[in-house]
């Protein structure tokens, strides 16, 4: 077996000096050098105290397991003036192998995690974060923007397999002024694959659960590639499930590689490639009192019914995405240095929904659509699937400079970014057995029938500037920062009638400073100020539109849509050592502050927002983890938080009374609780998480019972046998007590109830959506190196 973890005998009489250390940390590292599956490992000098208690795990197993972070590889030792969280592979590497992004971190402080599916597999969840949605938290993904750079949405089955994962970072509140992001104004998630090997081999992973699940994942390490100082590594997966409750199957192909090179002293470069593609049929969105009645139960129908529409296949989507980066760090003196990362993603996929259409009564933007001859019409209704397809080219590249003189580090930066995204959301015929039919309905005159047919391109430029002072042999350090973000959006409407052309600028101004003092080398206390901005997170409200059975103006197309903004400040405080410790306090105030919500536009999804205007949020956060001791790592950590609205909401020509109201997708309370045990033969975790109710409407007259859920990881590596290095066989159960629980908020409403509005005005409600919770579900992964 490769990876054992023994008691470490009494400590010698000589510590180990700084540069034995090093050579004895583990191998995480984020540069361009090969990470080195067999290389023995340790934390760093300790005391002799803390040598007679401590695990350590002397050599890495196939799968990154290092058996060195703090609460099974939940709290690992963060450097920046800021409030921030993470997991390395010792936590990663034991859940379920068809997790994503956002379900590895459920666990952190402040992160609700909505998911639809309880294996993780579902692009269709969400995260809030403090309050926060995922549209305004920015994602970035070695380097590069990440998700859809339009919507926010996170559809982060396409970053990577987990199992290439070697770590995820939240920074709950801010993010790094080099982050190449228009929605951070809640903070940030960063994502980054695991380094080639530098010895030459592989990795094979099969899986099975529940719900006829199954993922077959093999990733091959080229080792040095001759004498080129080149490693690499590719991967390849296929991953098939059933939906876990009602009708539909899934299916997702997906392929990663990652090739580095050093040279020089310091300076190195990474190539990293993904793509993806999933074929998904989505689980069916419910309000409070369809779940009260019905439970699990409702979903979309598995047979269909002339004419009706929740038909599962009229829904069932398909996506394709691609991303590449090159982030590169340069030498170029002993005090000067350059990081560049340019990126390009491209991304095309089509989300139907199931709909009607009256013959004769139809209208294509302000024009009658004449005549149309429709496969199948059921008592006078057409039965047609809305399709609304979109594909976005987003490319640019992000760089600085850094000077180090003496104390100071000087940084300046530049990130440019070149969006183009077509969207037309046009209808499809469906047969008599409730199948989406090959092509498209046209008009009389043979225009494709369409409510959107838009061009989006959008081009941002972002400069900053940031200056370090350290102090006191390097225990104070002071920071300040600025950043200016130029953002231009135009695009055009090809839908008749409309404006054709339309375009927009803002100039949105970040400051940002931040000041850290070292106690003691295991003891920070910090600082931070900052700002942070949140671009519109749709096209839609840029364009006019029709309603489909007048040819009347629905809406019309606006360019005064402003910017949400951000300016929080925070108070922290960390303790590293055989106990991890990170505790801060918070305060936020937002102005036009933005929530997402999910529509239905003429039978098609789309996606809107609301602008709430101001907010004030406020609260706590703490994490406390161990190491490895006696084989055992537990872990803890909370948030409290209070967040209220700052003034009354428009709704048409009156207000609705928020002002004061607690704020939407703001439990007051949060907590997870666990503990990991892994002796290099045998381990497992068992992890409790806990969210408090949250409203779901500005009004708060509509919330979400507070809920608890559980997961269980047992697992049990084996010696190597010949050529397979420590196969190991895992067992994840998750949500053990198989709550029936709301997850989260899928689409917030101003109001549930009628409600009378400031100037006398009576202001009907709407129901809000939510994901289901998953249920119970099983994964057995059985695994080795080669």
């Amino acid at each position: 077996m490769s990876s054992t973890a023994l008691a470490t005998t009494p400590a010698p009489k000589k510590p180990l000096s700084n540069k034995a250390a090093q050579a004895h940390k583990p191998a995480l590292t984020r540069s361009g050098a090969p990470s080195d599956a067999n290389k023995k490992t340790r934390t760093g000098p300790i005391s002799a105290r803390q040598r007679e208690e401590l695990d350590v795990v002397f050599t890495r197993a196939p799968d990154g397991v290092s058996n060195t972070t703090a609460g099974g590889g939940l709290l690992p030792p963060q450097t920046t003036p800021h409030l921030q969280s993470g997991v390395t592979r010792d936590f990663i590497a034991k859940q379920a192998q068809t997790s994503n992004a956002l379900s590895l971190l459920q666990m952190s402080p402040g992160a609700v995690v909505g998911g639809a599916d309880p294996l993780g597999l579902s692009d269709h969840a969400g995260i809030s974060v403090r309050g926060m949605d995922v549209t305004e938290l920015g994602l970035v993904f070695e380097g590069m923007p990440a998700g859809d750079p339009v919507y926010g949405i996170a559809d982060t089955s396409e970053w990577a397999d987990t199992e290439n994962i070697s770590r995820i970072d939240l920074t709950q509140g801010s993010s790094d002024i080099a982050t190449p992001s228009y929605s951070a104004v809640g903070g940030q998630i960063s994502a980054e694959l695991r380094n080639p090997s530098s010895k030459r081999g592989g990795f094979l992973e099969l899986s099975g659960g529940t719900h006829a699940t199954n993922k077959d994942f093999l990733r091959f390490d080229t080792g040095e590639l001759g004498h080129s100082g080149i490693y690499a590594f590719v991967s390849g997966s296929y991953t098939r499930n059933n939906n876990w409750r009602g009708p539909g199957t899934n299916r997702r192909y997906h392929v990663d590689a990652k090739l580095t090179k050093s040279w020089g002293e310091g300076s190195h470069t990474a190539a990293v490639f993904t793509w993806n593609t999933v074929d998904e049929s989505p689980t069916r969105y419910l309000s409070l009192a369809q779940w009260q009645q019905y439970g699990r139960s409702y979903n979309y129908a598995g047979s269909y019914k002339p004419g009706s529409t929740d038909y599962y296949r009229e829904f069932q989507y398909d996506r394709t995405s691609l991303m590449l980066s090159v982030p590169t760090h340069f030498k170029l003196t002993n005090s000067l240095s350059a990081d560049l990362t340019p990126y390009y993603q491209w991304m095309s996929g089509s989300v139907p929904s199931a709909t009607t259409l009256s013959p004769g009564n139809i209208y294509y933007g302000n024009q009658s659509a004449g005549a149309i001859d429709f496969p199948t019409v059921y008592n006078g209704s057409a039965a047609v699937a809305a399709l609304a397809g979109s594909n976005s080219y987003n490319t640019g590249f992000t760089g600085n400079l850094a000077l180090h003189t003496g104390i100071n580090t000087l940084r300046v930066g530049y990130w440019y970014g070149n969006l183009n995204k077509n969207s037309l959301y046009d209808y499809a015929p469906v047969s008599s057995a409730g199948n989406i039919m090959d092509g498209t309905i046209h008009t009389q005159s043979g225009a494709v029938l369409a409510t959107k047919n838009f061009h989006l391109m959008q081009q941002v430029n972002g400069f900053y500037i940031e200056d370090t002072l350290s102090l006191l042999n390097n225990r104070l350090d002071i920071t300040g920062g600025f950043k200016e973000v130029l953002m231009s959006r135009s695009g055009t409407n090809a839908i008749p009638g409309s404006t054709y052309h339309w375009s927009t600028n803002t100039a949105t101004p970040l400051p940002r400073m931040s000041v850290s003092y070292k106690i003691t080398p295991q003891d920070t206390v910090f600082f931070n100020a900052s700002t942070g901005f949140h671009a519109p997170a749709s096209d839609v409200p840029y364009f006019d539109a029709f309603n489909m059975s007048t040819g009347k103006l629905a809406t019309r197309g606006r360019t005064d849509l402003k910017n949400e903004y951000a300016i929080s400040e925070e108070l922290g405080f960390r303790h590293t050592g055989l106990v991890n410790i990170s505790v801060g306090l918070f305060n936020y105030n937002f102005t036009n502050r933005q929530v997402s919500s999910s529509v239905y536009v003429d039978g098609a999804l789309t996606t809107n927002f609301i602008n709430a205007g101001g907010q004030t949020t406020r609260g706590a956060q703490a994490e406390i983890a161990l190491r490895p001791w006696h084989h055992f790592s537990p872990y803890v950590s909370g948030q409290y938080l209070h967040a209220t609205l700052d003034n009354n909401i428009a709704v048409g020509n009156d207000y609705l009374p928020t002002k004061g109201k607690t704020a939407i997708m703001s439990p007051k309370f949060t907590a997870s609780i666990g503990v990991s045990y892994d002796d290099g033969r045998f381990f497992g975790n068992v992890y409790f998480n806990y969210v408090d109710s949250q409203y779901s409407t500005f009004m708060d007259d509509e919330s979400i019972p507070a809920y608890k859920t559980a997961n269980i990881t047992l697992g049990y590596r084996m010696k190597s046998i010949g050529f397979l290095r420590s196969p190991q066989i895992m067992v994840n159960l998750i949500n053990v007590g198989d709550s029936n629980y709301l997850s989260g908020i899928y689409t917030a409403k101003t109001n549930a109830k009628t409600t009378r509005g400031i100037y006398g005005t009576s202001i009907a409600g709407s129901a809000p959506a939510y994901y289901l919770g998953g249920g119970f579900a099983t994964v057995v992964g059985i695994s080795t190196g080669f």
